[in-house]
């Protein structure tokens, strides 16, 4: 009876020490993608501004686009050269989390130039405004939020929470090209310092409590 009990605390130390080192593997493959993204993000915003600056066409924003394209390449080259993360729940809620982000980011975008061709055809003198800035804000930090309570990283969702409320705070102050720097801040904040903390956790193995 002894050595069953053994046998099974055994086991069950096992699985834990198992999970543990996958969720830290999988910090660490979500930590680069974080930075890269982030820097990315940061980056574009900057360009963008000052295209938009000088030459009054927000048409740069276009180039968000570009910028996604860039961002998946690199994604699948380093997925290719990087550790391979376990296939578990966690790495399959983190993807579909940022999968749907995409999705509904790109698919607002769209409905939002739908609707306006729509409401031009039934009246040429229509306008529709929608403050694009604060809704991909509130998405990406709510996402953000999302992977970090899933990864159990305390300092990643406060680092999320923290990020998104001084965005959204400057996405309803600040009107016009400045208000795209809204996303260098959320950015640097909100993606590439969190990717900083779980590349920090997963070298050092250290669970957050």
């Amino acid at each position: 009876m002894e050595t069953k009990n053994l046998t099974t605390e055994s086991s069950l130390k096992i699985i834990a020490e198992t999970m543990e080192r996958s969720r830290m593997t999988i910090a660490k493959n979500s930590g680069r993608p974080l930075i890269l993204w982030g820097c990315l993000v940061a980056v574009t915003s900057v360009i963008i501004y000052f295209l938009w600056s000088k030459t009054g066409s927000p048409v740069w924003n276009l180039l968000w686009f570009a910028m996604s394209i860039i961002g998946f390449i690199c994604t699948i080259f380093m997925s290719k050269n990087g550790e391979k993360a376990p296939k578990n729940e966690v790495s399959r809620i983190l993807g579909k989390t940022w999968m749907w982000f995409g999705i509904f980011t790109t698919g607002f975008y769209l409905m939002i130039w739908v609707a306006y061709f729509i409401m031009r055809a039934c009246n040429p003198e229509a306008s529709i405004h929608v403050d694009l800035t604060l809704v991909i804000t509130l998405m990406m930090g709510l996402c953000g939020v999302i992977s970090g309570v899933v990864m159990k990283m305390n300092s990643v969702v406060a680092c999320l929470v923290i990020a998104t409320a001084i965005s959204v705070v400057i996405a309803l102050v600040v009107n016009g090209p400045a208000q795209i720097l809204v996303f260098a801040v959320l950015g640097v904040l909100g993606l590439v310092v969190p990717g900083l903390i779980l590349q920090g956790k997963a070298r050092n193995n250290q669970p957050e409590a």
